[in-house]
């Protein structure tokens, strides 16, 4: 691909199924070149099918700037009840991950968020326990840790793999071990896949290996793979993922 500019990443970003870009978007989110961050912020008024991925550059770059440039794409209070509603909308999709909303500390993801982690429709609690377990906070641990007890296996499912990239961004996960134990107990394949790669963090591999002489031979050979260093991988969120 030769060396990359930015002008060359920012025209390339949206080669949606191009090998080359992943290799734009990060070049993107770590180039230091002047002027970078103005010419994003100059692109997003143009783009439509690579607004998402512009917003979602600008929020990796610095989580601590204002989320005015992603949130006025969805809400604002003077354009009456839809756009209201809309702006709530936001909180409640992929949107919140896909254009970055989730890595903005000013937009306020996990106290948005963390209500629907509860919610009587498990839809609602699947995108929750996702979009918690993309905002890198601490914060977001415990009410992911409640959805490892779901009654519905793809929320249980989402949400150890939530535990696994709250740790892949820094967050202590110790406080975990029990309640992903008790998801190699479950029924489902995909359940006990995620527990086990969850467990599988240096953090929490000495409870994994305890856990070896109690289970039934399903989620034994998985937890085998995982104690080898086997284990199902988490499903991108974003093209730009890492």
């Amino acid at each position: 691909m030769g060396e990359l500019s930015s002008d060359g990443a920012l025209a390339g970003i949206g080669d949606w199924g191009s090998p080359d870009q992943h290799a734009h978007i990060r070049h993107l989110i770590d180039s230091t070149a002047p002027g970078v961050e103005e010419m994003i912020l100059g692109a997003l008024g143009e783009a439509d099918a690579a607004r998402p991925l512009l917003c979602r550059v600008l929020a990796e770059r610095d989580p601590d700037r204002d989320p005015e440039h992603v949130l006025r794409h969805f809400y604002a209070e003077t354009d009456g009840p839809v756009r209201r509603w809309l702006g709530q909308e936001v909180y409640r999709s992929p949107w919140m991950w896909l254009y970055g909303i989730t890595r903005l500390r000013k937009a306020n993801p996990v106290a948005r968020v963390t209500p629907d982690a509860t919610h009587w429709l498990a839809t609602r609690r699947q995108i929750a326990v996702i979009a918690l377990g993309d905002t890198a906070d601490p914060a977001a641990l415990p009410p992911v840790v409640g959805r490892l007890r779901d009654a519905k296996w793809w929320v249980r499912s989402q949400a150890a793999a939530a535990v696994r990239r709250l740790a892949k961004s820094g967050v202590q996960v110790g406080d975990t071990s029990e309640a992903l134990l008790g998801c190699l107990h479950h029924d489902r394949q995909e359940v006990i896949e995620q527990a086990a790669a969850a467990l599988a963090l240096p953090a929490l591999r000495e409870r994994l290996l305890w856990s070896r002489a109690t289970l039934m031979p399903l989620a034994g050979a998985v937890v085998d793979n995982a104690l080898d260093g086997v284990v199902v991988p988490l499903a991108p969120l974003w093209p730009g993922e890492v």
